[in-house]
This record gives structure tokens, sequence and C-alpha cells, in this order.
């Protein structure tokens, strides 16, 4: 009974600490990890057509983005590391360095 209490008098805490979540998160403090297509468009500023023919051409499936329900979601992070490193290897190029040169990157 006295476990119940002491969460009990927890919840204004835990209330607060929420409240302030959602206050970062509407002021754009927080930034998402996963964007849909239409967010990685904005956010490269590139259009929606040019964001589907990075994932056909160049961008890898399990590294630059997945589809764990058939909707494409993009790793924001791996964005950021092709934008800066400004390596555009596409995957038939990894396919013919792995299976034809018999090398890795």
């Amino acid at each position: 009974m006295e476990d119940f209490f002491k969460v009990l008098n927890q919840i204004p805490k835990i209330s607060a600490q929420l409240d302030e979540l959602i206050k970062l998160q509407k002021d754009g403090t927080i930034e998402k990890k996963w964007l849909n297509v239409e967010e990685t468009a904005y956010y490269l500023g590139y259009s929606k057509d040019k964001i589907y023919k990075l994932l056909q051409d160049e961008w890898t499936e399990g590294i630059h983005y997945h589809k764990p329900t058939g909707r494409v979601i993009v790793d924001k992070d791996e964005i950021d590391r092709w934008v800066t490193t400004g390596t555009q290897v596409s995957v038939n190029q990894i396919i013919e360095n792995i299976f034809i040169n018999k090398k890795l990157l």
C-alpha cells in the first residue's frame, strides 16, 4: 500500500514532464529520427518524385530507409550522412562490386 502512495505522489511530477515534452515537440526542438517521403522531400528541399528516384536508384533499403509496414520511412541520420559525405553509390554499383568484382566498397 505504501508503494501505491509513492506512485500516486509522483503523478504531478510525471504530468509536468509530459507537458514539457509536448511543449518542446510543438516548438520543434525535438527532432524526428524517421521521416516519411513528404517530410524527407521538405527536409532536403527536393520534390517527392526526386525522393522516390533516390529510393529506387541510390539509397539502400535497410540503411537509408525501411518499409516495416509497406510504407517508406527514411532514417534522417543516414540521409544526413549521405548528404555530408557526398557518396552516391547506387544499389546496382554495390551489387556489381560484390558479385562481379568480388570486393566491398
